[in-house]
């Protein structure tokens, strides 16, 4: 049986946007229906450890997604290109479903990433800042 890989991420805090943006008419389902989850609404920040291969997950562009366009300005994001978002299932510290979502807005694709899950994983696996959490591709 081959091994999978195991990815690592620096926990980090975020802007606060994910639970807010989550909560908006729609979303949750729209991820549940993307992702076959029913995840809660916040993401877990990181940063990768290494570059991780966008090309190992799916994309759309947030149109395809039915999302609205976000005021990423409004965010302090200055990005003037398609906002969409790479994603794919993961198995979190071997045991906790969830998904990697790395948004095409962000300061270093590849880097910056966001897991969600059906778990408050902050509380779940009792994490702080500057924390390491592992990951591995479904």
């Amino acid at each position: 049986m081959e091994e999978k890989q195991v990815y690592r991420g620096i926990v980090r805090t975020g802007r606060g946007a994910g639970a807010g943006q989550m909560s908006a008419p729609g979303v949750l389902e729209g991820l549940q229906q993307l992702t076959g989850l029913a995840v809660i609404p916040g993401t877990l920040n990181i940063d990768l450890t290494e570059v991780f291969d966008l090309s190992l997950l799916s994309y759309n562009s947030s149109a395809e997604l039915g999302m609205p366009q976000m005021d990423l300005a409004a965010l302090g994001i200055d990005f003037d290109g398609e906002q969409g978002m790479h994603y794919g299932r993961i198995a979190i510290a071997n045991e906790y479903p969830g998904c990697i979502i790395c948004f095409t807005w962000v300061d270093r694709p590849g880097i910056n990433a966001e897991l969600v899950s059906p778990h408050h994983l902050r509380n779940t696996l009792n994490l702080q800042d500057g924390d390491t959490v592992e990951f591995t591709l479904v």
